[in-house]
Protein backbone atom coordinates (compact mmCIF):
# COMPACT_ATOMS: atom_id res chain seq x y z
CA UNK A 1 0.00 0.00 0.00
CA UNK A 2 2.56 2.54 0.86
CA UNK A 3 4.57 1.84 -2.48
CA UNK A 4 1.19 2.17 -4.74
CA UNK A 5 0.66 5.88 -2.79
CA UNK A 6 4.67 6.99 -3.47
CA UNK A 7 3.91 5.77 -7.33
CA UNK A 8 0.90 8.27 -7.44
CA UNK A 9 2.88 10.87 -5.88
CA UNK A 10 5.67 10.51 -8.06
CA UNK A 11 3.32 10.86 -11.41
CA UNK A 12 1.30 13.83 -10.18
CA UNK A 13 4.80 15.43 -9.49
CA UNK A 14 5.52 14.68 -13.15
CA UNK A 15 2.12 15.66 -14.69
CA UNK A 16 2.33 19.22 -12.64
CA UNK A 17 6.31 19.63 -13.63
CA UNK A 18 4.90 18.88 -17.42
CA UNK A 19 1.74 21.49 -17.04
CA UNK A 20 4.30 24.09 -15.99
CA UNK A 21 6.85 23.64 -18.82
CA UNK A 22 4.20 23.84 -21.44
CA UNK A 23 3.16 26.80 -19.70
CA UNK A 24 6.28 28.59 -19.78
CA UNK A 25 7.08 27.87 -23.23
CA UNK A 26 3.72 28.94 -24.29
CA UNK A 27 5.06 32.55 -22.69
CA UNK A 28 8.05 32.47 -24.17
CA UNK A 29 7.23 31.72 -27.16
CA UNK A 30 4.47 34.72 -27.21
CA UNK A 31 6.82 37.22 -26.51
CA UNK A 32 9.31 36.14 -29.52
CA UNK A 33 6.83 37.27 -32.35
CA UNK A 34 6.54 40.89 -33.77
CA UNK A 35 3.74 42.80 -33.42
CA UNK A 36 1.48 42.67 -36.41
CA UNK A 37 1.32 45.59 -39.26
CA UNK A 38 -1.29 48.28 -38.78
CA UNK A 39 -4.58 46.63 -40.70
CA UNK A 40 -5.73 49.05 -43.30
CA UNK A 41 -2.89 51.56 -43.54
CA UNK A 42 -2.17 51.39 -47.73
CA UNK A 43 -0.45 53.88 -49.41
CA UNK A 44 -0.49 54.16 -53.46
CA UNK A 45 1.45 55.89 -55.73
CA UNK A 46 -1.02 57.24 -58.80
CA UNK A 47 -0.62 59.21 -62.38
CA UNK A 48 3.45 59.00 -62.18
CA UNK A 49 4.95 61.12 -64.89
CA UNK A 50 8.23 63.00 -65.26
CA UNK A 51 8.54 66.29 -67.56
CA UNK A 52 12.04 68.41 -68.48
CA UNK A 53 12.61 71.90 -67.39
CA UNK A 54 15.83 72.82 -68.80
CA UNK A 55 18.22 70.53 -66.65
CA UNK A 56 15.61 69.36 -64.55
CA UNK A 57 13.48 66.19 -64.34
CA UNK A 58 10.77 67.17 -62.54
CA UNK A 59 9.01 64.09 -61.39
CA UNK A 60 5.23 63.91 -60.22
CA UNK A 61 2.07 62.31 -59.07
CA UNK A 62 -0.48 61.55 -56.62
CA UNK A 63 -0.35 59.80 -52.86
CA UNK A 64 -3.61 58.38 -52.38
CA UNK A 65 -4.88 56.53 -48.72
CA UNK A 66 -6.39 53.53 -50.00
CA UNK A 67 -6.59 52.07 -46.35
CA UNK A 68 -8.96 52.44 -43.43
CA UNK A 69 -6.50 54.40 -41.32
CA UNK A 70 -5.05 57.66 -41.59
CA UNK A 71 -1.66 58.36 -42.13
CA UNK A 72 1.05 61.58 -41.82
CA UNK A 73 4.26 62.26 -42.09
CA UNK A 74 4.79 61.17 -45.78
CA UNK A 75 8.47 61.07 -47.56
CA UNK A 76 8.60 60.24 -51.36
CA UNK A 77 11.92 59.43 -52.78
CA UNK A 78 12.96 59.36 -56.30
CA UNK A 79 16.22 58.06 -57.55
CA UNK A 80 17.62 58.30 -60.63
CA UNK A 81 19.88 55.85 -62.42
CA UNK A 82 22.32 55.63 -65.44
CA UNK A 83 21.91 53.49 -68.52
CA UNK A 84 24.39 51.45 -66.62
CA UNK A 85 22.49 51.42 -63.39
CA UNK A 86 24.71 53.49 -60.73
CA UNK A 87 22.47 56.58 -59.41
CA UNK A 88 22.59 59.70 -61.11
CA UNK A 89 20.48 61.64 -59.04
CA UNK A 90 18.14 61.59 -55.96
CA UNK A 91 15.15 64.06 -54.46
CA UNK A 92 12.92 63.81 -51.94
CA UNK A 93 9.16 65.83 -51.51
CA UNK A 94 6.73 64.78 -48.11
CA UNK A 95 3.58 65.96 -46.76
CA UNK A 96 3.49 66.67 -43.38
CA UNK A 97 -0.33 66.28 -42.37
CA UNK A 98 -2.73 63.74 -41.90
CA UNK A 99 -3.97 62.13 -44.70
CA UNK A 100 -7.75 60.70 -44.43
CA UNK A 101 -8.40 57.06 -45.39
CA UNK A 102 -9.66 57.98 -49.40
CA UNK A 103 -7.68 61.15 -49.36
CA UNK A 104 -5.07 61.81 -52.19
CA UNK A 105 -2.41 64.35 -52.13
CA UNK A 106 -0.28 65.89 -54.95
CA UNK A 107 3.58 65.41 -54.87
CA UNK A 108 6.69 67.15 -57.11
CA UNK A 109 10.23 65.99 -56.90
CA UNK A 110 13.19 67.91 -58.67
CA UNK A 111 16.44 65.96 -59.79
CA UNK A 112 18.93 68.46 -61.20
CA UNK A 113 20.49 66.44 -64.26
CA UNK A 114 24.59 66.32 -64.75
CA UNK A 115 26.15 65.16 -67.44
CA UNK A 116 24.96 61.71 -66.62
CA UNK A 117 21.40 61.79 -67.72
CA UNK A 118 18.74 59.21 -66.09
CA UNK A 119 17.45 56.36 -68.25
CA UNK A 120 14.94 55.23 -65.09
CA UNK A 121 13.99 56.09 -62.23
CA UNK A 122 11.69 54.73 -59.39
CA UNK A 123 9.47 56.87 -56.91
CA UNK A 124 8.97 55.08 -52.94
CA UNK A 125 6.15 56.23 -50.82
CA UNK A 126 6.83 55.88 -47.12
CA UNK A 127 4.95 56.80 -43.60
CA UNK A 128 6.55 57.92 -40.05
CA UNK A 129 2.71 56.93 -38.77
CA UNK A 130 1.84 54.59 -38.28
CA UNK A 131 5.39 53.07 -39.21
CA UNK A 132 3.63 49.54 -40.54
CA UNK A 133 1.96 51.61 -42.96
CA UNK A 134 1.94 49.23 -46.36
CA UNK A 135 4.14 51.38 -48.65
CA UNK A 136 4.26 51.39 -52.46
CA UNK A 137 6.90 51.80 -54.98
CA UNK A 138 6.86 52.41 -58.49
CA UNK A 139 9.20 52.33 -61.61
CA UNK A 140 9.41 54.28 -64.51
CA UNK A 141 11.42 54.29 -68.10
CA UNK A 142 12.59 57.42 -69.98
CA UNK A 143 13.00 57.21 -74.09
CA UNK A 144 16.00 58.45 -75.45
CA UNK A 145 13.84 61.11 -77.33
CA UNK A 146 12.80 62.35 -74.43
CA UNK A 147 16.31 64.28 -74.13
CA UNK A 148 16.57 65.94 -77.24
CA UNK A 149 14.84 69.05 -76.01
CA UNK A 150 18.00 68.73 -74.03
CA UNK A 151 20.76 68.13 -75.78
CA UNK A 152 20.30 69.80 -78.96
CA UNK A 153 20.78 72.98 -78.34
CA UNK A 154 23.87 71.93 -76.71
CA UNK A 155 25.74 70.39 -79.60
CA UNK A 156 27.83 72.69 -80.65
CA UNK A 157 29.85 72.16 -84.84
CA UNK A 158 32.73 74.27 -85.63
CA UNK A 159 33.91 73.86 -90.03
CA UNK A 160 36.96 75.02 -90.91
CA UNK A 161 36.81 75.57 -94.61
CA UNK A 162 39.36 75.09 -97.23
CA UNK A 163 39.57 75.53 -100.98
CA UNK A 164 38.72 71.73 -101.67
CA UNK A 165 37.35 70.41 -98.10
CA UNK A 166 35.70 70.88 -95.19
CA UNK A 167 36.77 69.47 -91.47
CA UNK A 168 33.67 69.34 -88.67
CA UNK A 169 34.21 68.86 -85.17
CA UNK A 170 31.47 68.48 -83.03
CA UNK A 171 30.49 68.36 -78.99
CA UNK A 172 27.99 68.18 -76.87
CA UNK A 173 29.31 69.49 -73.68
CA UNK A 174 29.56 65.93 -72.04
CA UNK A 175 26.26 64.41 -72.77
CA UNK A 176 25.45 61.02 -73.72
CA UNK A 177 26.14 61.55 -77.96
CA UNK A 178 27.97 59.42 -80.01
CA UNK A 179 27.45 61.69 -83.50
CA UNK A 180 25.92 64.41 -84.59
CA UNK A 181 23.82 64.51 -88.03
CA UNK A 182 24.32 67.66 -89.92
CA UNK A 183 22.24 69.71 -92.77
CA UNK A 184 24.90 71.48 -94.62
CA UNK A 185 24.21 74.41 -97.47
CA UNK A 186 27.14 75.37 -99.83
CA UNK A 187 28.28 77.08 -102.34
CA UNK A 188 30.54 75.54 -104.83
CA UNK A 189 31.89 76.66 -108.35
CA UNK A 190 31.27 74.39 -111.28
CA UNK A 191 32.89 75.69 -114.16
CA UNK A 192 31.46 78.76 -114.65
CA UNK A 193 28.83 78.88 -112.63
CA UNK A 194 27.93 78.78 -108.48
CA UNK A 195 25.51 76.41 -107.72
CA UNK A 196 24.21 75.66 -104.41
CA UNK A 197 24.99 72.39 -102.80
CA UNK A 198 22.99 70.61 -99.64
CA UNK A 199 24.82 68.05 -97.88
CA UNK A 200 23.72 65.72 -95.08
CA UNK A 201 26.87 64.81 -92.66
CA UNK A 202 27.32 62.95 -90.06
CA UNK A 203 29.99 63.75 -87.21
CA UNK A 204 31.52 62.14 -84.93
CA UNK A 205 31.44 63.60 -81.48
CA UNK A 206 34.98 64.57 -80.03
CA UNK A 207 37.28 63.12 -83.63
CA UNK A 208 37.32 65.67 -86.30
CA UNK A 209 35.46 65.12 -89.71
CA UNK A 210 37.54 65.89 -92.93
CA UNK A 211 35.53 66.13 -96.57
CA UNK A 212 37.45 66.83 -99.87
CA UNK A 213 35.41 68.44 -102.77
CA UNK A 214 35.76 68.37 -106.35
CA UNK A 215 34.61 70.98 -107.24
CA UNK A 216 35.74 74.37 -105.41
CA UNK A 217 34.30 75.29 -102.34
CA UNK A 218 33.12 79.22 -102.79
CA UNK A 219 31.09 79.88 -99.01
CA UNK A 220 29.00 77.93 -95.98
CA UNK A 221 25.87 79.13 -96.25
CA UNK A 222 24.78 77.48 -92.64
CA UNK A 223 24.69 74.42 -90.28
CA UNK A 224 21.94 72.96 -89.14
CA UNK A 225 21.78 70.47 -86.56
CA UNK A 226 19.11 67.64 -87.55
CA UNK A 227 19.70 65.29 -85.26
CA UNK A 228 21.72 63.61 -82.85
CA UNK A 229 23.25 60.15 -82.48
CA UNK A 230 23.21 58.82 -78.33
CA UNK A 231 26.12 56.73 -77.17
CA UNK A 232 25.15 52.85 -77.10
CA UNK A 233 24.02 52.44 -73.94
CA UNK A 234 20.48 54.60 -74.82
CA UNK A 235 20.54 52.71 -78.17
CA UNK A 236 17.48 51.17 -77.51
CA UNK A 237 13.98 53.36 -78.63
Amino acid sequence: MPQWRAAFLVAAILLLLGTISAGAGAVSSGTSTPPPAAAGAVLELAEVTHALQERTLVISGWVRNAGRLPVAGLVIDASGFAPVGDLAAFGSDGIPWSMRPGSAEHFQIFLPLSRTLVSNYTVTISASRPRQARASTVTRSIFPAFYRPLILPRVQVDVETGPTALTFNASADGLPVMAVQLTVNLLVQEKNEIVLRVLTVEVPVGRPLRLRFAPLIVRVVSVTVADVILSPSWASP
